[in-house]
């Protein structure tokens, strides 16, 4: 038995906001926050009436929230400034419970409003659909707390207030959402520098590996255009082009990019692109990003970034030029660089080019590799071709390679010889720059799954894909050297490339294995695609494009006949006045009570005008002995309820009024029978 049903409907409250945003909580805080909840159970939950008391006292609060304030500032400052207010809010919230007086209504009012704060942070650290249902749901538990904090004792919910209040409300919200300006989030404060996934500030042996295991989603696009062709899918996201003998790691520039739109007018894409949050600034592009929005910027090398860490599910729309980066952009302050058609001589390559060339010492037999490559070629797309032919020769396509170690790129050539999309993109950037050719490693994702009849392409963090860009003709052109070991990686998906060892990596949970489960899976993948389409993807272009359609609708309406407008006038004049008329209709028939209970039972007696109601009932339980217990039973709930004005006896008095009809109508029948 509870002794408060606030207070538990309060804890619950918690613990689904524990649950909520458990992602902006590490292990040991999750525990600590865990068992405090834990320690409100026995006072929810004990029989006497002392346990109304608060569990603990307000100083034991105090000394428990100074503990672990300082504890989270101590060893939980990587997480964000952001995460530790979510921090913050929860453990004032939880000890405010623990310290709960139900005769104090300040502490109500506190632990009010700082649920609702925190219901509304759980949509920053998740917005897909499902999760906007499971908030929802909290929200409503929340305002019945919120009811029967201010509700006097014993009172029910009034439902049908609820209802009404709630078709005033839904039509506000609406305009308000479609026509109001779009605003900043108020949450654009510093978050964890910390990727919770996708591709990092490095790529080594493995790292690409481990993330193809993830089933996470990483983006989803629609196209606005036909769909593009296998080969354009390459969404460029990262550059790699430090290299220190076993990791490649990003490079500092970032100066804003400046692509001369005139000379990139063909094979132009356009597309909006739904991203899940990754804590980092990079996004998804394909090719050169022409058009993007005011909040994102482009670099010198192509990739699209965002102002702040990506924090939360966001669309955008893009249009691309399918063209290879041009090299101008780069070196737009910088003095002319020399041809680069043919660079496999390094004395003709300008020092700007110089880090696109760097390499540490070791792995001299690649280096002998590059230097009998680079003398069969002339160019460096010849040289590619030969890197090509050279990588078909005995190479294999694996999830799980040999570790590598000590001198990697010699031990991958010419002694292990299978690897990943990594493995092949370390080896040939470092063939081509070993024979004089500036190149770098592209991070990004290839291809996708078309879903939904083809509308749109869902991407995933297993199609993280490597490749190499290299410096020809003023222009970055791209190869991918899996292709050359796995040609159907660019048309297939990992599930069909690997081995059945392999593949028991992949399938993930037991509900991506199950058919009929993973069937309703991406039904609901489908539903939640239109969610983040159609209301998070609500942004300022296409309220403009609303906009732009009700001002087009409102000149076409000025258009019409006068004699529209003076139909549309007096429907308006004369609604209030219909509205009066069906109210008083609504009021004439709903009789009151006595009169009401007295058309039910005339049928069975007549009653003077001089007779009460109670003389009324005595009279028919003269007549009708056998229905004692039913007419006393309709005595008692009338009299509650004209006299006490007991609400409550209500449905009860025209419950019992109903079977005591039932019982006169038999006795009837059975009089009339003998």
């Amino acid at each position: 038995m509870l002794s408060s049903p606030l207070q538990f409907r309060l804890w619950l409250v918690q613990l689904a906001l524990l649950a909520l945003l458990a992602d902006a909580f590490p292990i040991w805080s999750l525990a600590i926050y865990a068992m405090l909840l834990l320690a409100k159970l026995p006072q929810l939950f004990a029989p006497h009436p002392q346990s109304l008391r608060p569990a603990w006292s307000l100083a034991l609060s105090n000394v428990m929230a100074v503990t672990i304030v300082a504890s989270l500032l101590l060893f939980n400052l990587s997480g964000g400034l952001l995460h530790l207010m979510i921090h913050f809010l929860l453990l004032a919230a939880i000890l405010r419970l623990l310290a709960f007086r139900l005769n104090d209504l300040a502490d109500f009012r506190q632990l009010n409003w700082v649920h609702y704060f925190l219901i509304a942070c759980c949509f920053i650290l998740n917005q897909s659909l499902v999760m906007a249902l499971f908030i929802f749901a909290l929200l409503l538990l929340q305002l019945s707390c919120h009811y029967l904090g201010f509700a006097a004792g014993n009172s029910k919910l009034p439902l049908k207030s609820v209802f009404k209040l709630t078709l005033l409300f839904v039509p506000l919200w609406l305009a308000l959402f479609l026509l109001f300006p779009r605003l900043p989030p108020l949450w654009q404060l510093p978050v964890s520098q910390v990727a919770t996934t996708g591709l990092g500030n490095e790529l080594n042996p493995g790292s690409i590996e481990q993330l193809v295991e993830s089933d996470e989603l990483a983006f989803r696009v629609e196209f606005n255009d036909a769909k593009p062709q296998p080969a354009d899918l390459y969404w460029r996201a990262r550059i790699y082009d430090q290299f220190d003998g076993r990791s490649w790691r990003m490079s500092e520039r970032s100066e804003p990019g400046r692509f001369e739109k005139q000379s990139l007018q063909s094979q132009i894409i356009s597309y909006r692109l739904i991203a899940e949050p990754h804590q980092q600034r990079h996004l998804f592009s394909l090719g050169i990003p022409l058009q993007v929005p005011s909040e994102l910027r482009v670099n010198t090398a192509g990739l699209l970034t965002t102002r702040q860490p990506l924090s939360q599910r966001s669309s955008y729309s893009l249009t691309s030029s399918l063209l290879p980066i041009p090299l101008a952009a780069e070196l737009s302050k910088k003095p002319p660089v020399a041809d680069a058609s043919t660079p496999l001589q390094p004395h003709k390559i300008s020092a700007q080019l110089a880090p696109y060339l760097a390499l540490p010492d070791g792995n001299p037999k690649t280096r002998a590799l590059a230097t009998e490559l680079a003398q069969q070629a002339g160019t460096p797309q010849e040289l590619v071709q030969s890197i090509s032919t050279y990588l078909q020769q005995g190479y294999r396509y694996t999830l799980t390679p040999p570790p590598l170690s000590g001198q990697q790129i010699d031990q991958f050539l010419f002694e292990t010889q299978a690897g990943f999309c990594s493995h092949y993109a370390s080896a040939t950037s470092f063939l081509l720059r070993a024979a004089g050719v500036p190149s770098r490693i592209v991070g990004g994702y290839l291809g996708g799954e078309w879903r939904d009849d083809g509308r749109y392409l869902q991407v995933r963090q297993r199609d993280a894909h490597a490749w190499v860009e290299y410096l020809q003709g003023g222009q970055w052109l791209r190869f991918d050297p899996t292709l050359m070991v796995e040609p159907d990686r660019i048309n297939s998906s990992l599930d069909q490339l690997l081995s059945a060892a392999e593949l028991l990596r992949l399938q993930g949970s037991w509900a991506h294995r199950m058919a009929w489960s993973k069937r309703l899976l991406q039904q609901l993948e489908d539903l939640d695609y239109s969610w983040s389409r159609w209301v998070l993807g609500f942004d300022d272009d296409r309220q403009q494009d609303l906009m732009t359609v009700l001002k087009d609708w409102i000149e076409q309406l000025q258009q019409l006949d006068w004699r529209f407008w003076l139909s549309i006038v007096l429907t308006i004049l004369t609604s209030p006045l219909l509205w009066l008329t069906f109210k008083h209709w609504q009021l004439r028939r709903r009789q009151p009570i006595p009169m009401w209970l007295q058309q039910q039972l005339l049928p069975f007696g007549s009653k003077a005008p001089q007779l009460t109601m109670q003389q009324f009932l005595q009279q028919l339980l003269t007549l009708y002995p056998a229905a004692k217990d039913a007419v006393l039973a309709v005595d008692e709930s009338y009299q509650r309820f004209i006299f006490s004005e007991d609400t409550t006896a209500l449905p009860l008095l025209k419950r019992q009024t109903k079977q005591l009809v039932k019982t006169l109508q038999k006795q009837t029948k059975s009089h009339v029978t003998g």
